[in-house]
C-alpha cells in the first residue's frame, strides 16, 4: 500500500510564498502512522499521543522548518510538506537501489512533488530540504534535472535525517539558525550540514 504525502494545510500551502518540501528516502513502516499519510501524521501529532511515539522526529522537523522560515511559530507548518521518494514502506535502514528502482518506475508521480501546478495536489515548492545522504544522492542523480527544468527558481539544501542517532540537538539548533545562509539555487551545488557526534560536524558542500 502506498503512502500519501499531503501538505500540512493544502489551502495555506498553495497560498504560501515560501513552500518548503522535506524529502526523505522512504517511510519507516515500523513507526505508527494514521492513515499512511505524512500530512495527517504531522496534523495529528501532539502531546496526547506522544507525537505518534516519535517526538524526536517531529521536534527536529520543526527545528529545521523554523530555521528555514527564520521564526518559531505553530503556523510555520502551513508552509510545510513532507514526502518520501519511495511511497511504499521500508524499514529503519533504507536500501538505495530499491528506492532508485521505485523512482524510475514511478517517475511522473515522484517528479510532481517538485514541479506541480495542480492546486488539488499542491503547488510546487520554493525550497527543498533533502534529509539524509540517500535522499540527496537519488534526487541529484534522478530528479534534479527535471526539477530544474520545470521549477528553475527552486532552492535546495541537505540536512541530516531527523531520526539520525549521531546528531546532537543543540548543535542542530545552532545549524538551523544559519540554514538560510546556506541555501543555494538548484543549478548550483547544494550545501549540507552534517553531524557525526560532538567533535565532527559543520557545513560543507553536499
Amino acid at each position: 500500500m502506498k503512502w500519501e504525502f499531503t501538505p500540512y494545510n493544502l489551502q495555506e500551502w498553495n497560498k504560501s510564498d515560501s513552500r518548503i518540501l522535506f524529502v526523505a528516502p522512504e517511510p519507516n513502516g515500523n513507526n505508527p502512522n494514521p492513515g499512511r499519510d505524512m500530512g495527517k501524521w504531522f496534523r495529528t501529532a501532539d502531546e496526547l499521543n506522544s507525537y505518534h511515539s516519535n517526538r524526536l522526529f517531529y521536534n527536529r522537523c520543526k527545528l529545521i522548518l523554523d530555521g528555514m522560515l527564520g521564526t518559531e511559530s505553530p503556523s510555520n507548518f502551513n508552509h510545510f510538506r513532507f514526502m518520501d521518494l519511495k511511497a511504499t514502506s521500508g524499514g529503519s535502514i533504507s536500501k538505495k537501489n530499491e528506492i532508485a528502482n521505485y523512482i524510475k518506475s514511478n517517475r511522473l508521480e515522484v517528479t510532481e512533488y517538485f514541479t506541480s501546478k495542480n492546486e488539488k495536489f499542491g503547488l510546487l515548492p520554493h525550497k527543498v530540504v533533502l534529509v539524509g545522504n540517500i535522499a540527496y544522492e537519488l534526487f541529484s542523480e534522478l530528479l534534479r534535472d527535471s526539477a530544474h527544468k520545470d521549477n528553475p527558481e527552486l532552492q535546495w539544501i541537505q540536512m541530516p535525517h531527523p531520526s539520525a542517532q549521531t546528531v546532537a540537538n543543540d548543535l542542530l539548533r545552532e545549524a538551523c539558525n544559519e540554514i538560510r545562509e546556506h541555501l543555494n539555487p538548484i543549478n548550483q551545488n547544494a550545501n549540507k550540514w552534517f553531524c557525526k557526534g560532538r567533535t565532527n560536524y559543520g557545513w560543507t558542500r553536499a
